[in-house]
């Protein structure tokens, strides 16, 4: 009996709690999940502000990234410093690119407001030709009042170019701020970058080939937008403004700054700075010029940039279609503002790709669905 009382009572609840285990660790890790998902939303939130330098500096060191490992190899694999070089050199690109190009807008602008006051002057040249003086006779209209009109409205113009070079004053600070965000997130994109597609393959809830597939996609198309719209934009900008210079647009330096800026804004942005000077050329008599700066902006401007040089520049290493692209730029200038050039393509190339993963993943389920029931698997979609 002595031997018996020794014997420790059996423990049931052991067992019950060790069964318990998983379905508590389960439990635990989704609402860790949940509160690492709400906490991810505050730190968006808080980093809005910032978005245009944060995108930025994402694209720029996805597109220095070839230089950066260059340098590496040459530097024996001294990662950091040839970040930071990379690094600094696109600061330096950067800063000087902007600040010259300040400098011609503003030198342009004040030239530009002196032109029209010259224009405004009692004494200043005829705003409108012969040919559309007779065309204005014609319809039983007075020269002398659309010329009053439009003096007007050049004195309205006047009004905002120095309004706009006041706001440009007032905005610098926020863009060196940009710039300075811009910078040290590209620092940190060249430093860490490896690091951090590790970490989202380990914290995404994916597939670890899906997630390495999607950090692809990111990489990509974030910098097939950026150097895309910024060559664009650039070339552009020259092209229309030899067709300004060549058809005798005043100040075609400026309004070709001005439209390589708009063409950021998809299919209406070009046409905004081209059309009224085609218009202006016509209504001082120079019709010829008129329709020949057209058919330049048409062909040159609009159709051999977008389908011949940008493709050129860039590479045909996307595949959305026309629509959607359209939809991604419009809907992202909308929705993030200038940010949504480069915002708007990532995400909706995100949404593609994990689109075309899912249609992919299922297709061979079903498949293996088929092969294992003894049935003959259905032909992928087209």
């Amino acid at each position: 009996m002595a031997a018996a009382t020794d014997v420790p009572p059996m423990q049931p609840s052991l067992g019950g709690s060790a069964g318990g285990a998983a379905p508590r660790r389960h439990t635990e890790r989704i609402a860790l999940g949940v509160l690492m998902g709400l906490a991810f939303l505050v730190v968006a939130w808080m980093a809005a502000p910032l978005l245009v330098g944060l995108a930025l500096g994402t694209v720029l060191g996805f597109t220095a990234q070839p230089v950066e490992a260059r340098l590496e190899r040459k530097w024996g694999g001294r990662r950091r410093l040839a970040s930071a070089v990379t690094t600094l050199l696109g600061g330096l690109m950067m800063a000087g690119g902007g600040a010259f190009a300040a400098w011609i807008v503003a030198r342009e602008i004040v030239a530009a407001i002196a032109w029209v006051q010259e224009l405004m002057s009692p004494t200043g040249p005829r705003l409108l030709g012969p040919r559309a003086v007779r065309w204005l006779a014609l319809l039983g209209v007075h020269r002398e009042a659309v010329e009053e009109r439009l003096r007007a409205e050049l004195g309205h113009f006047a009004n905002l170019a120095a309004q706009a070079t006041g706001i440009v004053v007032q905005a610098s600070f926020g863009v060196v701020l940009t710039l300075i965000v811009a910078l040290w997130t590209m620092y940190y994109v060249l430093l860490d970058w490896p690091r951090i597609a590790r970490h989202l393959e380990r914290l995404l809830p994916l597939d670890p080939r899906h997630t390495r597939a999607l950090v692809d996609e990111f990489r990509h198309v974030g910098r097939t937008a950026f150097v895309g719209s910024i060559a664009g934009a650039i070339v552009q900008g020259v092209l229309a403004g030899i067709g300004f210079a060549v058809f005798g647009v005043p100040q075609p330096i400026t309004w070709a700054a001005v439209l390589a800026v708009t063409s950021f804004i998809p299919v209406v942005g070009v046409p905004l700075v081209w059309v009224p000077a085609a218009v202006w050329l016509v209504a001082s008599g120079h019709l010829v010029r008129g329709l020949l700066l057209t058919a330049w902006s048409l062909l040159v401007v609009g159709a051999l940039n977008d389908y011949v040089i940008r493709p050129r520049l860039v590479g045909r290493g996307t595949d959305t279609h026309p629509l959607l692209t359209i939809v991604a730029l419009l809907g992202g200038i909308s929705v993030f503002g200038i940010a949504g050039v480069i915002v708007g393509p990532v995400v909706m190339s995100l949404f593609l790709a994990t689109a075309r993963i899912y249609e992919r993943e299922r297709n061979a389920d079903e498949e293996e669905a088929g092969v294992t029931s003894g049935g003959t698997a259905a032909p992928p979609p087209p």
